[in-house]
């Protein structure tokens, strides 16, 4: 479906013309329509601006004179965070985190070991939908995996997964909330055999259950494999 073009004021073209070289379509869309109080679809403005030859410029974000400088002035003591939005102000633009990032590795711009590792190990924080923990001073683990693995005293075998009995990912402390299933069956136990039912102990049964039943087809998979080498092999002979 074609886009609907809108009458776009000298105000917002000035306001595009500023911001969407650094920032995705979707960004500028959500900017825009928070600065003129409008309801304008990312299609729209992505239409816009390509009519416009208007381009995103990725590598050139941050000029190389005085931005750089200032950035050189600050990066060494201060989070990346903290950085990119003290960035934004000063000069008007609107970088992501994850661009201020990329920039400073690529200019060889390390923040001060003290500063990038001052949580203390121990620090829960939530990263997506799952909550992590400082495990040491510089590595993250996923607070569910850590807790399994504390209280069994053993890492989760290859090809294993955590996963939660009532489907809550902040459900951690129970230690029977968090069942150790294969990889494989993620997919089964989400779509073909659902294991959210309002019954943890139920959902723990078909996790298990479908567990169990992947090892049997593993298992029987590796017997036909063995067969059928050794019936070549005979037939080689």
């Amino acid at each position: 479906m074609a886009s609907t073009r809108w009458n776009i004021t000298p105000d917002e073209l000035a306001f595009i013309e500023k911001h969407q070289a650094h920032i995705t379509r979707a960004k500028l869309t959500e900017m825009l329509n928070d600065e003129f109080d409008q309801n304008l679809s990312v299609e729209q403005v992505r239409s816009y601006t390509k009519r416009n030859q208007l381009n995103r410029v990725i590598k050139t974000m941050v000029d190389d004179g005085n931005e750089l400088s200032w950035i050189l002035g600050r990066q060494a003591d201060t989070p990346r965070n903290e950085l990119t939005a003290m960035f934004n102000k000063r000069f008007g633009k609107s970088l992501s985190i994850s661009q201020m990032n990329g920039y400073c590795q690529r200019k060889g711009l390390y923040m001060d070991e003290i500063i990038r590792n001052r949580k203390p190990v121990g620090t829960v924080k939530r990263h997506g939908r799952f909550l992590n923990i400082k495990i040491n001073a510089t590595e993250w683990q996923t607070l569910h995996r850590f807790v399994w693995e504390q209280h069994h005293g053993k890492k989760v075998p290859d090809g294993f997964m955590i996963v939660f009995a009532d489907g809550n990912p902040d459900n951690v402390d129970d230690i029977d909330n968090l069942v150790c299933v294969r990889e494989t069956i993620s997919l089964t136990i989400n779509h073909t055999n659902k294991a959210n039912t309002d019954d943890p102990d139920l959902n723990k049964a078909i996790m298990l259950t479908e567990s169990l039943n992947a090892i049997v087809r593993d298992y029987v998979k590796s017997q036909q494999t063995k067969s059928i080498k050794k019936d070549y092999h005979c037939e080689r002979l």
